[in-house]
């Protein structure tokens, strides 16, 4: 199956670009949400472990991916990828006048592993474009 995409018109963010100038770009269009108890469902369908094991195992996991970014680790996570914490701050001209206050709100990182990576290079795309249906109007116009 293809990723959806539609076109739009926006603002050219180009350093050189003309004032104004506007220039059409694909925008991905989601086909339908997937959710956790679909995926669980469909993991148990499909392996010896219940939907049960797997929310907990999920939680679990999650739990411990959060004890090791606040440590500062960089989590390797297989197949699935690499998670990281990093953080940015404003500059200081000297060192001491470093604070605290410097520091923005840390981002989570995420490095896609193998199979991921793999995907985002061979993925088929698919220009996705709405029927449109002429519909008369039957309200009263003031004119």
């Amino acid at each position: 199956m293809a990723l959806k995409y539609k076109l739009v018109l926006r603002k050219n963010m180009s350093p050189k670009a003309p004032n104004g100038q506007k220039l059409f770009y694909a925008q991905t269009r989601a086909t339908r949400v997937c959710n956790f108890e679909e995926i669980c469902d469909e993991v148990a369908d499909t392996s010896t472990l219940s939907s049960g094991d797997l929310k907990l195992g999920v939680d679990r996991i999650t739990s411990q991916l959060v004890k090791s970014l606040k440590k500062g680790e960089v989590v390797h996570m297989g197949e699935l990828g690499n998670f990281q914490l990093l953080v940015r701050s404003t500059g200081s001209e000297k060192e001491g006048e470093f604070t605290q206050a410097n520091l923005r709100r840390a981002r989570l990182i995420f490095r896609p592993g193998a199979k991921l990576r793999y995907l985002m290079e061979t993925v088929a795309s698919e220009r996705y474009i709405p029927e449109t249906k002429e519909v008369e109007c039957t309200r009263t116009h003031l004119d």
